[in-house]
C-alpha cells in the first residue's frame, strides 16, 4: 500500500477484507483511528489492497441530484428508539421479513463500537441510535458477500467511506444489496472515547452498560446524552459533555474527515439518511418533537426499495428540495472544517497527562471565551442561562 498515505486512510477495512493472505489487520494508531497494519512476512505484493482502496480509487455512479424527502416512521416506539425519524428500522424490518441480513454498528461487550450482522429484531435494535465513534467493520464485508452469493438480501449501513469500502471490496453490484449511509459529520477517535468512558467510570465508580448520545426522552431537539451504568442512569446536556464537545467542535475527528471525498453529490450509498435539521423552516407540521429524518434516494435500486418500504411500513413522507436539505445539513455536500488546534489536542491526548475534561477546557473554553465571559455566565440566573444554553446546543448540532 505504498501509494496510500496514512492521512488519506479512512479505516474502512476493505484492504483487510480483500487480503487472501490475511496479511493486513486494522489497528488503532497513536490518535485512536483504525489504520491497516501489514505483516510483511505474509504479504505477497499482489496489489489487491491498493486496487480496491476507496481512498485511492472511487467515484460514485449515483444521481447527482437525488430525490429528497422527509420521513417519519408511524411506529412511535420504533421512532423513539431511533436517533431521528426511524428510517433504519423501517428498512431493517423489510430485510427481516424477506429472510435477509442487516449489518450495522453496535456497542460490543466492552462498549467498543463495531459492525456486526443481525438476523433478529433484538439484534437489529442494538444498531439503532447514534454512535459517534469510528466503527470497526471487522470482516463484515466478507460476511455480506457470502450472504449475497447465497442469494440473501443484505442491508448494509454505515458511514459513506464504509459503504465505499464495501462497494470497492465487492467489485460489482448486487440486486439484493441495499446500502444506507448516514450524513456524516466525521468520526471521532476511539482513543478519545476510551478516555471519556474511563474518566466517567472513575468519577461514578460504576461500569458503563450503554450510552445513548441522542437521548430523546426530553425531546428530539433537546441534545441530551443518557448513560446507563450497572446501578444507575445519568442524563445531561451535550453542550456540557467533554466527548460530544470534542466531536462537535471537530477536535477529535479523523484527518480524512476534514477533506472527505465522500461527503458530496453524488452520494455513495443507495440511500442517505440523517436528521432533518431546519424542518420547522420548511414545514412545522413535520415536527412533533419526536424526530424527523431527511432521506436522499440516490440510485434506481434505492428508489425501488424505498417504494417497497413506503408500501409496507406506510411512513409519513413529503418531498423536500435538495437545497432545503443541505441548508442545515452541510455534510451532504462538504466536509467539516477542522478545529484550528486539532493537532495540538491530539499531541496532548498522546501524552496522556491530562483528562479529556481538562483538554476541553484548554482547547475550547479557555481559548474561545475570556475568563470574564465565563464568570458572567456562571452568575446568570437560570431563566437566562437555560435558554442561552439551548441556543448553543442547537448551533452545535448543526455545525
Amino acid at each position: 500500500m505504498a501509494k496510500l498515505r496514512v492521512k488519506n486512510c479512512t479505516g474502512c477495512g476493505a484492504c483487510a477484507n480483500i487480503c487472501h493472505q490475511q496479511a493486513i489487520r486494522m489497528v488503532e494508531d497513536e490518535r485512536g483511528f483504525l489504520k491497516p497494519q501489514i505483516n510483511k512476512n505474509k504479504c505477497t505484493n499482489c496489489g489487491l489492497c491498493e486496487k480496491i482502496c476507496p481512498a485511492l480509487h472511487y467515484e460514485s455512479v449515483n444521481a447527482s441530484l437525488p430525490k429528497v424527502c422527509a420521513f417519519i416512521n408511524k411506529n412511535e416506539k420504533t421512532r423513539f428508539k431511533s436517533a431521528s425519524g426511524g428510517v433504519f428500522p423501517a428498512f431493517a424490518n423489510y430485510a427481516l421479513k424477506n429472510n435477509g441480513i442487516v449489518f450495522g454498528a453496535i456497542y460490543d461487550s466492552d462498549m467498543k463500537v463495531c459492525h456486526t450482522k443481525g438476523e433478529s429484531r433484538e439484534e437489529i435494535s442494538k444498531m439503532q441510535s447514534s454512535k459517534y465513534v469510528q466503527s470497526d467493520t471487522k470482516y463484515t464485508y466478507q460476511e455480506a458477500k457470502n450472504a449475497l452469493d447465497n442469494g440473501k438480501f443484505v442491508l448494509y449501513t454505515g458511514t459513506p467511506c464504509q459503504i465505499a469500502g464495501l462497494n470497492s471490496y465487492l467489485g460489482k453490484d448486487y440486486e439484493k444489496l441495499l446500502t444506507i449511509e448516514v450524513i456524516c459529520h466525521g468520526v471521532p477517535s476511539r482513543k478519545v472515547f476510551e478516555m471519556y468512558k474511563k474518566e466517567f467510570m472513575q468519577q461514578h465508580n460504576d461500569k458503563i452498560l450503554d450510552i445513548n448520545m441522542k437521548d430523546k426522552v426530553p425531546g428530539w431537539n433537546a441534545a441530551m446524552i443518557r448513560i446507563a451504568t450497572a446501578t444507575s442512569e445519568y442524563s445531561f446536556n451535550s453542550s456540557e459533555d467533554s466527548f460530544m464537545l470534542s466531536f462537535l467542535y471537530n477536535l477529535s475527528i479523523n484527518a480524512p474527515c476534514v477533506n472527505c471525498k465522500f461527503n458530496k453529490l453524488p452520494r455513495v450509498a443507495d440511500i442517505t439518511m440523517g436528521d432533518f435539521w431546519g424542518v420547522d423552516d420548511f414545514d412545522k407540521s413535520l415536527n412533533d418533537g419526536k424526530g424527523t429524518s431527511i432521506v436522499l434516494i440516490n440510485s434506481p435500486k434505492g428508489e425501488k426499495y424505498f417504494d417497497k418500504i413506503v408500501k409496507h411500513e406506510q411512513p409519513l413522507i413529503k418531498d423536500v428540495p435538495i437545497e432545503v436539505a443541505v441548508r442545515q445539513n452541510a455534510n451532504i455536500v462538504r466536509s467539516s472544517e477542522p478545529h484550528h488546534k486539532r493537532k495540538q489536542f491530539f499531541k496532548d491526548v498522546a501524552k496522556g497527562s491530562k483528562t479529556l475534561e481538562a483538554l476541553i477546557k484548554k482547547y475550547l473554553f479557555a481559548s474561545k471565551y475570556p475568563k470574564t465571559v465565563m464568570v458572567i455566565y456562571k452568575i446568570l440566573p437560570p431563566c437566562i442561562k437555560n435558554p442561552l444554553r439551548k441556543i448553543v446546543q442547537k448551533l452545535l448540532f448543526r455545525l
